[in-house]
């Protein structure tokens, strides 16, 4: 007798503690959009937050440096212009008296000097620099079309999740009353209900426990990983839309 009271008190001690969890986890269950234009502007939300990721707005900058090193390529060939100016007693005091000797102290000189090889090297340089902006605008564009896809699939796992959670919570909810209806009988000594039966249906109800653990564990891990791609809460972007 002691021990069929013992496994009864532990059997209404873990319901108890479960039922206080279970108003815990409709926490997840956000109340998502549910016609398709409002699916589709949430998809497109989720999508907008997560091209403002570091990884892809550094190509901003890169871009950035590669206008730099652009201008500078491109002015390569003004190091080879050189111009340089005579201090002398005639550039100093003027020559009013067109003095013929004025005509060997030029105040100023111009020159080119340039290097045959950098005929080839500078035009290249350019190119060069211009090729490497055309590729960081295919790997940005390459980058963010990846992440688009992994935003999208994130929110179809999550919208799964949440979905096959949402099924099981009815299934559950009648295990406990099918066990509470059990429990109500046995109390009252129906001898319909011996112990062996009134444990089997809290093992029914028990198993249906650790689905909803398991789910719910399930439905917050993909909640988690769509929200790091898109840089914030879900509740977050809802509010946004």
């Amino acid at each position: 007798m002691k021990k069929m009271l013992s496994t009864v008190l532990v059997m209404c001690m873990s319901i108890f503690a479960f039922a206080q969890l279970q108003k815990k986890d409709t926490a997840v269950l956000l109340k998502m959009p549910a016609d398709p234009v409002t699916v589709a502007r949430f998809k497109e939300k989720l999508v907008e937050l997560a091209l403002q990721n570091p990884d892809i707005s550094q190509y901003a900058i890169k871009k950035e440096i590669n206008k730099y090193e652009k201008n500078i390529a491109g002015s390569a060939w003004l190091n080879h212009f050189t111009a340089a100016g005579n201090l002398n007693e005639f550039t100093i005091k003027g020559n009013s008296n067109n003095n013929v000797n004025a005509n060997y102290y030029p105040r100023y000189n111009f020159g080119v000097m340039l290097p045959l090889g950098n005929l080839i090297k500078i035009p290249n340089d350019v190119k060069r620099v211009k090729a490497e902006g055309r590729l960081l605008e295919k790997q940005r564009e390459a980058e963010s079309n990846a992440l688009k896809g992994k935003v999208l699939e994130a929110y179809e796992e999550y919208a799964a999740n949440k979905k096959l959670f949402e099924l099981h919570m009815p299934l559950m909810e009648d295990a406990l009353q099918n066990f509470n209806q059990t429990e109500e009988k046995f109390r009252a000594g129906d001898p319909a209900v011996p112990l062996e039966i009134y444990k089997q249906n809290y093992s029914a109800y028990n198993g249906e426990m650790v689905k909803h653990i398991q789910l719910e564990k399930v439905l917050r891990q993909s909640k988690l990983i769509l929200e790091a791609l898109v840089g914030t809460t879900l509740e977050n972007v809802m509010a946004q839309l």
